[in-house]
């Protein structure tokens, strides 16, 4: 095995030098760092047919065996007294109440960053509180327009929240 490393004048022999190889790698991690994002923009679009595919099942009410798989899944959805998950769905309610109509993940998560006393610590924050209000059968999600909780009498002076069908 050869431990010497190349001196100037055998990579000027050689045809190859570091300069060469160095670009090499550089032009690789540029292709690579651009099929990360073609792969990234794939994952988003993947996850939204997924979102709303699930939409589409558990809106169809008329579907026993869904209604009944829905009722399981929600039914195990359990979050302790204090933890992040029962402070969000707390605070998302006294938020949307206070609000008098619909708001998306984001607009929650303003006003839940107006108050100092809480601060969601998930990587995420926004996308934390979609998933909990979703996942919690107190809320309904109304696609382009945001949540609102199960029960609560519906805004009429909101106009594109009477066109939008629930989840």
């Amino acid at each position: 095995m050869n431990r010497n490393f190349p001196t100037q004048e055998t990579e000027h022999r050689s045809g190859h030098s570091f300069q060469d190889a160095y670009r090499l790698v550089a032009g690789q991690v540029d292709r690579l760092r651009k099929a990360r994002r073609a792969i990234d923009v794939e994952l988003e679009k993947a996850e939204a047919a997924l979102d709303l595919l699930r939409q589409l099942t558990k809106s169809k009410s008329g579907d026993k065996d869904n209604s009944e798989y829905r009722d399981q899944k929600r039914s195990g959805k359990r979050f302790h007294k204090g933890s992040m998950a029962f402070e969000v769905v707390t605070r998302a309610k006294r938020i949307l109440l206070e609000a008098g109509r619909p708001l998306n993940r984001s607009e929650l998560l303003e006003r839940f960053n107006a108050g100092e006393d809480f601060t969601i610590t998930a990587r995420d924050p926004a996308r934390f509180i979609g998933r909990t209000l979703w996942e919690n059968p107190e809320f309904v999600h109304f696609p382009k327009v945001g949540y609102w909780i199960v029960g609560a009498e519906l805004p009429n002076d909101f106009p594109e929240f009477n066109h939008a069908e629930p989840r």
